[in-house]
C-alpha cells in the first residue's frame, strides 16, 4: 500500500501537482511511505512546490534555509521565503516574522512594534498553518502590546 501511495505521489509531483510535491517532501523529511529520511530530497521537493507558490512548501523551505536543513543555511533566503508565504496568507510565516522581531534573532533587531504588526497580520491570514500554541503565544503578546 505504501509503495502504491508513493508511486501516486511521485507521478502527480512529476507533472506539477504542488500538493503532491509537498507531500513527497514531507515523506522524505519524516521517512514515511517506505522512504529513508533524506533532508536534501525533502528540501528539493519542497522547493519545487515553493517555486510554484505553494504556501506550505514556502514556509517549510524557509525553515530549511534558516536552520541549514538539507541545504546551506541562509537567513536571507529563509526570511525572503517567509515574506512570500506571509504575502500569500500564511499564519505561520507571519508568526515567524513576528517572533524574529520580538526576540531579535536570526539577524533581526528586537522591534516590538514590528512584532506586533506581524502578529496582527497573522490574525488576518487565510492559510491556517500555525499551531494552537502559536495562537496562544501571539494572543498573550498582543494583550501586552496593544
Amino acid at each position: 500500500a505504501e509503495e502504491a501511495r508513493l508511486a501516486a505521489f511521485r507521478q502527480r509531483a512529476e507533472v506539477g501537482d504542488t500538493k503532491a510535491m509537498t507531500q513527497l517532501g514531507a515523506a522524505y523529511l519524516d521517512g514515511e511511505l517506505g522512504l529513508k529520511e533524506d533532508a536534501t530530497q525533502a528540501f528539493l521537493w519542497m522547493k519545487r512546490a515553493a517555486d510554484l507558490k505553494e504556501i506550505t512548501a514556502l514556509s517549510a523551505c524557509a525553515g530549511f534555509y534558516l536552520f541549514g536543513f538539507g541545504i546551506k543555511k541562509s537567513n536571507i533566503r529563509g526570511f525572503a521565503m517567509f515574506g512570500m508565504a506571509a504575502a500569500l496568507g500564511s499564519e505561520y510565516a507571519c508568526g515567524m516574522l513576528g517572533q524574529a522581531n520580538q526576540e531579535g534573532h536570526l539577524g533581526f533587531d528586537k522591534n516590538p512594534q514590528e512584532a506586533t504588526r506581524w502578529y496582527r497580520e497573522m490574525q488576518t491570514c487565510e492559510h491556517h498553518d500555525s499551531t494552537e500554541e502559536d495562537h496562544d503565544r501571539v494572543a498573550a503578546w498582543l494583550r501586552e502590546h496593544p
